[in-house]
């Protein structure tokens, strides 16, 4: 089979990601795979997989036709199978550039659906995204939707060596500074802690526009000498086996990567209520939930959590053998497939 995959607009972060780990899977499956993307959202290459074909294209917009024009010129010769679109933008120009003569798969990376209804298929991340996108196709509601999560690399299946806390306990942190992500919110209930008397250690690793905000609320807070800033990490696995439990506070998240790796890795887990860390684990079996924005229901759960050695030992055993069992690679390249077979068929 032919696949087209293509991301036009942001590739940055987990999305990137998810982008070449589809590009892997596929190629891996023995399918021919060409990565269509944008000069002016220049991506990581180093995560593309070997033997992957690329294209670049200049697409300005969602209206970009003469951008369209020059993808149908150069898609003529790989001519696909099927197109799936990591963005709004890919799923315009695509079905403008195909034409009706390859099925356009939309891949939803939040929970923000609108601008993706224009595809032909679906691939949503979580049953919260695909009634999303149910409710809101209207007359378009027959199209093919299927829940292919994303996936992490798992280790091995079995149980964990018990893990070695650090003393004082170390509460990690990672991600984009941005609003969304909640790391203010993070900040607020490191200071409560430190209000109660809780000896830790907080990693906050990192980079974007709120960066300022977040060194001058750990100032005001009175944080500077437990809490570092690192920076953005290029090695996730080598952040989260330098400390003890995650806390992955944020306002909103259909269903990122982290909270997967950290599982993967071991590491116990504060999340906030957002739909996709519900639909990721179970509350109080394999992690624990705060209120989004509420800093002291998370600093009661972070508390709870280094108070107890035996019950972060259970969460992160539990945690580890849900992404063995239900984010694998073998699991997900498994749905993945049933799914474009489907979509084809």
């Amino acid at each position: 089979m032919r696949i087209l995959n293509s991301v036009l607009g942001d590739a940055t972060g987990g999305r990137w990601q998810v982008v070449c780990d589809y590009s892997r899977m596929l190629s891996g499956q023995g399918h021919s795979v060409l990565m269509l993307l944008s000069s002016t959202h220049a991506p990581d290459a180093s995560l593309i997989p070997p033997g992957v074909e690329v294209e670049i294209i200049r697409s300005r917009g969602h209206y970009d036709y003469p951008a369209a024009w020059r993808a149908r010129r150069r898609l003529r010769r790989f001519a696909p199978d099927i197109a799936i679109a990591h963005c709004s933008r890919s799923v315009a120009l695509l079905r403008r550039a195909l034409a009706g003569t390859a099925p356009v798969v939309a891949v939803s990376h939040s929970n923000k659906v609108k601008r993706l209804l224009g595809a032909d298929a679906f691939l949503a991340l979580t049953a919260h995204i695909e009634e999303q996108i149910r409710s809101q196709s209207r007359g378009n509601r027959s199209r093919p939707c299927f829940i292919v999560p994303n996936m992490v690399e798992t280790p091995g299946a079995g149980s964990l060596l018990p893990m070695r806390r650090h003393q004082p306990v170390r509460i990690g942190a990672l991600g984009r500074f941005d609003v969304v992500k909640g790391f203010d919110v993070f900040v607020e209930a490191l200071g409560l802690l430190k209000a109660d008397g809780l000896e830790f250690k907080a990693i906050l690793a990192g980079a974007g526009l709120e960066e300022n905000a977040l060194r001058d609320r750990v100032d005001r807070l009175g944080l500077g000498r437990q809490t570092d800033f690192p920076g953005w990490v290029q090695d996730t696995g080598e952040f989260l086996s330098g400390i003890d439990l995650l806390c992955v506070p944020a306002r909103s998240d259909a269903f990122g990567l982290t909270p997967l790796q950290a599982a993967a890795a071991g590491v116990p887990l504060v999340l906030s209520q957002a739909s996709g860390h519900r639909e990721m684990f179970r509350e109080n079996r394999e992690a624990l939930f705060c209120e989004i924005g509420d800093s002291a229901s998370m600093a009661a759960q972070l508390a709870r959590l280094a108070a107890s050695p035996e019950l972060a030992e259970d969460l992160r055993q539990a945690a580890h053998l849900r992404v063995s069992r239900c984010y694998s690679e073998t699991v997900i390249t498994e749905k993945l497939i049933q799914a474009i077979d489907t979509i084809i068929s």
